[in-house]
């Protein structure tokens, strides 16, 4: 028989509720956090553990939360997961789908300017005249702002930053179905450090995020309570 510790899970449990990125809407379909936080302290049962591990090789989301409350226990305890598990939690989702679900923008803010770091999507040129779009690597830039695309599924997502004043940036997350035409109803949600600074639904297509300084941060994705996919939004 599995000995549960309580005291380590709700410990870890208390981080994941301070973390959650999750909508209440997908709750229904996505482990509860009590069930995810015994899983990370080993102690679930087999018939458990293997439906909890079934649903987080389907669920980057769920994975994305308890690796932030892993971080967090490491922040301000000693290490109370077992870091075999974390293994095994981040092994369960295939790197073809963790690549598919995540858009990656990392963006430098010089002088008055933003240059395209590197991009898992592709830039796009603010002028005609301007170098073909790049993958993966340094894109000098003169203009304040900087759009870069990624097909995500049947959506098309467009992120467009725009310096502001000194480390403040304007981030417009846009929408649209394959076909060109504004995704109505989709959220938005920006998390920092596992917390959530802000949440829109798309109106015209468009979310906007004003005045965020500069920073890592995660713009999730979602569609009536069904996850669309991760923005991972550096500007440095």
């Amino acid at each position: 028989m599995i000995e549960r510790d309580e005291e380590q899970i709700g410990r870890i449990l208390k981080q994941l509720l301070a973390g959650r990125s999750r909508e209440r809407g997908r709750v229904g379909r996505c482990p509860d956090e009590e069930s995810l936080a015994t899983y990370l302290t080993a102690a679930l049962p087999e018939e458990e553990k293997t439906k909890v591990e079934d649903h987080l090789a389907a669920c980057h989301f769920c994975v994305d939360e308890i690796v932030a409350a892993h971080k967090a226990m490491q922040e301000t305890a000693t290490e109370i997961v077992p870091q075999r598990v974390m293994d095994r939690a981040m092994e369960l989702v295939p790197a073809k789908q963790r690549n598919e679900g995540v858009f990656d923008v990392v963006v430098r803010l010089v002088k008055d300017s933003i240059e395209l770091v590197s991009t898992s999507g592709q830039w796009i040129a603010p002028m005609a005249a301007a170098p073909v779009g790049v993958r993966g690597r340094a894109q000098p830039s003169e203009s304040s702002i900087l759009q870069v695309e990624k097909e995500m599924g049947k959506f098309k997502v467009a992120v467009e930053v725009e310096r502001l004043e000194t480390d403040l940036c304007q981030v417009v997350v846009n929408v649209s179905g394959l076909e060109g035409k504004p995704a109505e109803g989709v959220r938005v949600s920006l998390l920092a450090g596992g917390r959530e600074q802000a949440s829109y639904v798309t109106r015209q297509g468009e979310a906007v995020f004003d005045r965020i300084p500069q920073g890592e941060y995660n713009l999730a994705l979602s569609e009536a309570g069904a996850p669309v996919g991760m923005i991972r939004l550096k500007m440095e």
